[in-house]
C-alpha cells in the first residue's frame, strides 16, 4: 500500500512540475515590448510578466503540494507536528523535483535561487489542513 501511495504521490508531483517548466518555457518566448526590469548589481534584464506567471504558477503548485501532504498525512494516520513535518517534507520535496525539472538553472527563471524554496511557502497550509483533517476523518474515523 505504501508503495502504490509513494508511486501516485510521484505522479501526480511529476505534472505541475511539467506546467510549471511548460509555462516557464513559454514566458521566454514572450515579445520583447513587455517592462523589462534590470537586476540590481548583476546587469541582467527580467521581464516582469514572466516573473509575475511564474510567481503565479509556484503558488498554485504549493496549493498542490499542501493538498499531496495533507492526504498523505490524514491516510498515514500522522497526527500533531509529525503532520506539520510531512507538510514541510513534501513541499521541499516538491520544490527539488520542479528544480531538477528546470535543470538546476533556477535563476533564469526567478530572481534568487532560493525564491523557488521559500518564495510562495505559506500558499498551502490550508489547503493542507484541510485534506489533513479530511482524508484522516474518511478512513480512519467513519
Amino acid at each position: 500500500v505504501l508503495l502504490c501511495l509513494c508511486r501516485l504521490v510521484l505522479f501526480l508531483f511529476s505534472v505541475p512540475c511539467y506546467i510549471i517548466v511548460l509555462t516557464l518555457a513559454t514566458s521566454r518566448k514572450m515579445s520583447s515590448t513587455m517592462k523589462v526590469q534590470q537586476k540590481d548589481e548583476e546587469g541582467e534584464f527580467l521581464q516582469m510578466a514572466a516573473l509575475q506567471q511564474n510567481m503565479r504558477t509556484l503558488s498554485h503548485c504549493r496549493i498542490f503540494a499542501g493538498v499531496m501532504a495533507g492526504c498523505i498525512a490524514g491516510l498515514l494516520k500522522i497526527e500533531g507536528l509529525l503532520g506539520v513535518a510531512v507538510f514541510i517534507v513534501v513541499t521541499l520535496i516538491h520544490s527539488t523535483m520542479i528544480a531538477a525539472k528546470m535543470g538546476f538553472e533556477i535563476t533564469r527563471h526567478f530572481p534568487k535561487s532560493r525564491d523557488l524554496f521559500v518564495s510562495q511557502f505559506g500558499g498551502g497550509p490550508l489547503s493542507f489542513i484541510l485534506f489533513w483533517t479530511l482524508s484522516f476523518d474518511m478512513v480512519h474515523i467513519f
